[in-house]
């Protein structure tokens, strides 16, 4: 089987049904036989990583291949970077590389450098250089993401440092935002502070972001992973008072954000995370009251049930 797809590789690596047969002959193959593949697919990583089929072929070769191939492989790649990034099949095997070469950087070799966290250096670097374009692409957002996930911490640390000049335009971006999610969850203490500080230091923050579609998701998230002190001061600010437009008069914040299409689920979040205390019971306590009234609206008849149950 194999001398035979060797003799016709230009057509099967990229074919709709041929790629699956070489991503099995990867997997299941000796490592002579997949030494052969290599060598057929050799100084064509970048074009084949960047087709449909032949994309998955790559990502198969990533996970299969000797180490040493791999490295070879990686450098194909370089001064390609956010080409290959931006693209709708190449970021696929960005995340590849960033994953299964991260994941084998805990291995020091005998000299104590680290091979394979310094075979992805270059990505990092590149993606350092332009971090706020990547993080509001399309694709570029999870090549992120893959790397709050996996990289060494020294390579995070610095990720997670260029992130924060951006925070503020990535935010409420429709991609920016699940890299922001991912700092919540992936990040440090001090990311988490620093994104609350950003969604406080605007008047009525938690309201205003907690109404935009992308950026409800990240008050939810900061809810989510924020230490008690950070939920605490979340809630402080929706137990606060504003005019509301129906009645002209004031209101707690909260109780306009359970009748908003997305600002209800942070008051969900807000009532699975935080603590029992004084805080939470003046939330139930002001929901609880307003139970009927709230009963009218749509997105806020289940929060009313969960408190009434």
């Amino acid at each position: 089987m194999l001398e035979e797809i060797l003799q016709d590789m230009s057509s099967v690596k990229n074919d709709v049904f041929g790629n699956y047969v070489l991503q099995k002959l990867l997997e299941k193959g000796s490592l002579e036989m997949r030494d052969r593949l290599w060598y057929a697919m050799k100084g064509d990583g970048l074009t084949l990583s960047m087709q449909m089929y032949g994309c998955r072929v790559i990502q198969k070769a990533i996970e299969t291949l000797p180490t040493e191939r791999v490295l070879e492989l990686v450098k194909e790649f370089h001064g390609h970077v956010v080409t290959l990034i931006e693209d709708q099949n190449g970021n696929h095997v960005c995340q590849k590389l960033i994953e299964v070469l991260s994941s084998k950087a805990k291995t020091m070799t005998s000299d104590g450098r680290n091979h394979y966290s310094d075979s992805i250096e270059f990505i990092v670097e590149d993606v350092l250089r332009h971090i706020a374009r990547l993080s509001c692409h399309p694709y570029g957002c999870r090549v992120l993401q893959r790397m709050l996930e996996h990289c060494i911490p020294p390579q995070k640390e610095r990720v997670l440092d260029q992130i924060a000049e951006s925070r503020h335009i990535l935010l409420d971006d429709q991609y920016g935002n699940y890299v922001i999610q991912h700092v919540l969850q992936y990040g440090r203490i001090q990311d988490r502070e620093g994104i609350l500080k950003l969604v406080l230091q605007r008047e009525n923050g938690v309201l205003i972001l907690s109404r935009q579609k992308f950026a409800s998701n990240v008050v939810e998230k900061l809810l989510k992973y924020g230490t008690t002190n950070q939920r605490l001061r979340v809630l402080t600010e929706m137990l606060k008072e504003v005019v509301d437009d129906e009645t002209e008069g004031p209101t707690a914040i909260v109780l306009l954000m359970v009748r908003d299409p997305y600002a209800n689920y942070v008051v969900q979040t807000t009532l699975d995370v935080v603590p029992e205390g004084e805080e939470r019971n003046q939330l139930i306590g002001l929901l609880s009251s307003n139970a009927e009234k709230l009963r009218n609206y749509t997105y806020a008849k289940h929060i009313v049930a969960k408190i009434c149950q």
